[in-house]
């Protein structure tokens, strides 16, 4: 669905006033030890005719072992959507899961209904950008980009799923690098209590946490709807030129 406006920015945001938690896992003995919140990182919402620009308050460093967390709640849960993150690494992304977790809601790991993923940005072993979903029983709808970004720049990455005609798109940098159209009445898995996780999975499954990132993420922005590429094109016009 287009809400085109003035402004890529809609009243129809999803996020309006949300607090990111910030949590440090550490493993010793091969147990989890999650620190109490450090620091409060608020995200919000400009109106309609304001600044075209929604953005967490500073920049988020991400060491390979912490997190950041949004409380879940239903506006955070979507069947279409527009996720935008910035990201800048040089992370060689290893280990057993492979994948490295942008921002993910819901998870990976479950073909349970209520745990499987939402949406999410990630880094694949090969540190491509991949994006996408998975329905209800498990099945996956994912896209990758053909180039990959771990190189120490600033990128902004934009993931879009439109419901109606059932299209899921990739952008880098403002540029669509790859496509997928799921089957007619493809849905994702929008019934999960996990929360917006920012630099490792979504799901702990027996207390583990996985898919940690190392790097810097700007940005983190989510919609209701799906952008169309003229205003993905328009938001990285306008958030590029923000100082970092």
């Amino acid at each position: 669905m287009d809400k085109s406006a003035t402004t890529v920015i809609g009243s129809s945001l999803v996020v309006v006033v949300l607090f990111l938690y910030f949590s440090l896992t550490i493993e010793k003995e091969q147990e989890n030890y999650t620190n109490s919140v450090l620091h409060p990182i608020e995200i919000f919402a400009q109106e309609e005719n304001d600044s075209p620009v929604v953005k967490n308050a500073k920049i988020i460093e991400f060491t390979g072992i912490n997190y950041t967390d949004v409380v879940n709640s239903l506006d955070i849960s979507p069947n279409s959507f527009t996720v935008s993150v910035w990201f800048n690494t040089a992370m060689n992304v290893t280990g057993e899961i492979g994948n490295a977790y942008l921002l993910n809601k819901g998870g990976f790991g479950s073909d349970r209904p209520g745990f499987n993923l939402n949406y999410g940005i990630w880094l694949n072993n090969r540190e491509k950008v991949s994006g996408g979903f998975e329905t209800p029983n498990g099945d996956d709808f994912f896209v990758t980009s053909q180039g990959s970004y771990a190189d120490g720049v600033w990128h902004n990455t934009v993931l879009t799923f439109d419901d109606g005609p059932n299209l899921l798109k990739l952008y880098i940098d403002g540029v669509e690098v790859a496509t997928t159209i799921p089957k007619i009445g493809t849905t994702p898995d929008n019934t999960g209590k996990q929360p917006i996780r920012l630099g490792a999975n979504s799901l702990v499954e027996k207390g583990i946490i996985n898919g940690n990132y190392t790097g810097q993420l700007n940005d983190i922005q989510v919609w209701d709807y799906a952008f169309t590429k003229e205003q993905v094109a328009n938001l990285f016009n306008i958030e590029s030129n923000i100082p970092r």
